[in-house]
């Protein structure tokens, strides 16, 4: 990624009215729309937590689906994306709002070191790369909060993930499902961040852009059976996390 002011990338312009991307019309369906409720509950969890708005970081905006909702909250956005059609989405519906375009290659997050109050990184593949925690350390200021989606290795989707892959390989088959949830709790407590907040989802055997009707009976079995609170094997987490004072 360039350096914060980031003058070197294209302007971004707005998208029409009925423009969508393709994740806005995945989350239409019935296993979008629950992935997108807890996703949601953990960002306003964030959001109490937080104490007050300040600047918010939004890695992977997408069409601005969580800047938009963190803007009404009095969150001054920077969104951040490697797709400019996604982005000009997001600048359409984040008008009041920082668009960053970024490379796929970046090593780096735009902004200023301890200038952000709030980093999400939902569904975006880089929570494992081996420079998100150094810069999201160098980002966030003491007291900051990360939100972000774990794809678990040690889960019954990450082992399907694995045996998939190992049939036949695929361009992301490295990007999902790479470590263990505890690996990633390791880190973060050896990088001073404290877990503030976790939620285990998508045990049913759905794919991500599935629109089954049987979806809310499995969301409803796994509220009963409270699966969410298994985390160490839960397929997915979303976790809040904040930063230590050094």
């Amino acid at each position: 990624m360039n350096v914060p002011g980031n003058s070197a990338t294209p302007p971004v312009g707005y998208a029409p009215a009925d423009a969508l991307t393709y994740w806005d019309k995945v989350n239409l369906g019935r296993w979008g729309r629950y992935i997108a409720q807890i996703e949601e509950a953990a960002i306003l969890r964030a959001n109490e937590l937080s104490g007050k708005p300040s600047a918010g970081l939004d890695l992977g905006c997408g069409s601005g689906r969580w800047s938009r909702l963190l803007s009404t909250l009095g969150w001054q956005m920077t969104c951040i994306d490697v797709d400019k059609d996604a982005l000009s989405i997001c600048r359409r519906n984040v008008p009041n709002a920082n668009h960053i375009l970024t490379d796929c290659n970046a090593r780096t997050i735009p902004g200023e070191s301890g200038s952000a109050g709030l980093l999400l990184c939902i569904e975006a593949p880089v929570l494992d790369s081996d420079w998100f925690l150094a810069e999201t350390d160098r980002i966030l200021r003491n007291g900051g909060l990360l939100v972000g989606v774990w794809w678990n290795s040690h889960s019954l989707r990450g082992l399907a993930w694995r045996l998939k892959y190992s049939v036949k390989p695929g361009h992301d088959s490295t990007l999902f499902y790479t470590s263990s949830y505890s690996s990633w709790k390791k880190r973060l407590a050896k990088a001073r961040f404290e877990m503030l907040y976790e939620n285990g989802f998508c045990w049913a055997p759905f794919g991500r852009a599935s629109d089954s009707f049987l979806v809310p009976w499995f969301s409803k079995l796994e509220h009963i059976l409270c699966l969410n609170r298994w985390v160490g094997c839960s397929p997915w987490i979303i976790f809040v996390a904040r930063k230590k004072a050094a």
